[in-house]
C-alpha cells in the first residue's frame, strides 16, 4: 500500500512520504458495511483505527453516549500504548474503508523504526493534550457561581 493517503491523517500529517510508505505496509485494511461491527465495547484495544473512507457510529452503554466519525478520523490511538478493553462499540454507520494499526505492529515498529514511532506518539500526544485543554475549557465555562457567591 502506498502511504499517500495517510497524510490527511493528522498524527502521521508531519511523516514523510518514505516514512508513511513503512507504516503502510503494517496496516491492515478492513471494509465494513453498514451496520456491521467493527470492535464491541468490553473488546480487547488492540489497534489503533483510521477512518479512511465512510462513516463509523460510536456508542457507549456506559454513558449512553453517541457519535459518527467520518473520514480522517483517529480512533483508538491510546490502545497502541496502553492495555485494556474498548470503551466503545464502532459499527459501519454506512460503507465504512478503515485502516487498522494493531498494537504489535506498532511495537514491531518501534523496534525496527524508532524515529518514526516517536514522531506518531508525539502526535498523538500533542492532539490528547489539545482535547484535554478543550475539556477543561468547556468544564470551566459550564460551571456556575454558588448560590450568592455573585451578590
Amino acid at each position: 500500500m502506498n502511504g499517500a493517503p495517510l497524510k490527511v491523517f493528522a498524527p502521521l500529517a508531519d511523516l514523510s512520504d518514505e516514512e508513511r510508505d513503512e507504516l503502510a505496509d503494517l496496516l491492515e485494511e478492513r471494509e465494513l458495511s453498514p451496520g456491521e461491527t467493527l470492535f464491541a465495547e468490553g473488546d480487547d484495544a488492540d489497534a489503533m483505527v483510521l477512518v479512511q473512507e465512510g462513516t463509523l457510529r460510536i456508542s457507549s452503554q456506559r454513558t449512553s453516549l453517541t457519535a459518527t466519525l467520518g473520514s480522517g478520523s483517529v480512533l483508538g490511538a491510546l490502545s497502541l500504548f496502553a492495555v485494556g478493553a474498548r470503551e466503545t462499540t464502532a459499527v459501519g454507520d454506512e460503507r465504512a474503508q478503515v485502516l487498522l494499526l494493531r498494537r504489535a505492529e506498532f511495537l514491531r515498529l518501534a523496534e525496527d523504526s524508532p524515529r518514526i514511532t516517536w514522531r506518531i506518539a508525539s502526535a498523538l500526544v500533542a492532539e490528547l493534550a489539545g482535547q484535554t485543554r478543550a475539556a477543561l475549557g468547556s468544564l470551566a465555562a459550564a460551571s456556575v457561581d454558588p448560590v450568592g457567591a455573585g451578590e
